[in-house]
């Protein structure tokens, strides 16, 4: 049986050792990886950090959207009587007979009593609907720019439930 010589290749590479540094091939050779691989860690990094910012965004809309939600319902759940103004505003009369009104303005959905005006919520848009012979009020809105939540409930005041005449 016959051995095979790899004396000559192993010789190229004998051959091509500068015990003093490297080669230019290998300068540029060791660049050119350690290029593509600092390009494919950045594009890695670049990608999560656009997902986590978009993910974050989202977040805090459904947050918003939510919560602008919860307080339109609880204030029309406790109303004595609930009057649409206009499509982004309505007026609650509250069983002290105080009036509260709730509006969309400039993208912030406000909160306005006595005088004084709080912010609520950022919503993009609100609309206001009511039933004038139940007297329930439908509530959309939509947090958000781009691919913004909708949220849409019905709420009947507890006025108009139990006979209050306002």
């Amino acid at each position: 049986m016959r051995r095979l010589d790899l004396s000559p290749i192993v010789g190229i590479f004998k051959a091509g050792k500068n015990e003093k540094g490297m080669t230019l091939i290998e300068v540029i050779l060791t660049t050119a990886l350690l290029s593509l691989l600092l390009v494919a860690s950045y594009a890695l990094i670049s990608s999560g950090l656009k997902m986590y910012r978009q993910t974050l965004d989202e977040s805090s809309d459904l947050q918003n959207a939510r919560y602008a939600i919860y307080r339109l319902s609880v204030a029309i759940g406790q109303a004595k009587d609930v009057r649409v103004v206009s499509k982004s505003k309505v007026e609650i009369k509250m069983p002290d007979n105080s009036k509260v009104y709730y509006y969309l303005q400039y993208g912030t959905l406000y909160r306005e009593k006595n005088g004084g005006k709080n912010p609520v919520a950022e919503l993009s848009f609100i609309e206001f609907y009511q039933n004038p012979e139940t007297k329930t009020v439908k509530i959309v809105l939509k947090a958000g720019r781009e691919r913004g939540i909708t949220l849409q409930t019905s709420v009947t005041p507890i006025g108009a439930v139990i006979g209050i005449k306002p």
